[in-house]
């Protein structure tokens, strides 16, 4: 008889529910972010980016493109220019670019700098989940 109950009641309570549980979520992992960033060392750090991800795979929540470049995608150590990563500015035939590289297990990606970027970025489309 409850599971017929909890069949029939009204979409809103349901998006209720759903926003609460999405609120706790978001606030979980920005402050896993924050604690990784003042941890005091970096395997605690890890440790708390990988809490992160799981919890965002398992509750299939993006990250904000800030929070995904403050930390390395394949070994989970946190970003910080001149301690965990090397930062530099590159031209190329696209544009200028800067290039990430993690100090930790070499992994480097590139990053879209200047017009092209902001162009992207105010797209409509840009952010939408």
């Amino acid at each position: 008889m409850s599971k017929n109950n909890a069949k029939n009641k009204p979409p809103e309570e349901k998006k209720k529910k759903q926003n609460l549980r999405n609120e706790h979520v978001l606030r979980t992992m920005n402050f896993l972010h924050s604690a990784a960033h003042q941890a005091p060392t970096i395997s605690t750090a890890t440790n708390m980016n990988s809490s992160l991800v799981r919890l965002k795979e398992k509750h299939t929540a993006r990250l904000t493109p800030d929070l995904k470049r403050g930390m390395c995608s394949k070994c989970k150590v946190v970003l910080v220019p001149g301690n965990t990563a090397r930062v530099r500015i590159r031209n190329c035939r696209g544009g200028q670019f800067r290039v990430v590289t993690c100090v930790v297990c070499g992994l480097s990606k590139r990053y879209l700098v200047g017009e092209e970027c902001l162009k992207i970025e105010s797209s409509p489309l840009f952010g939408k989940t």
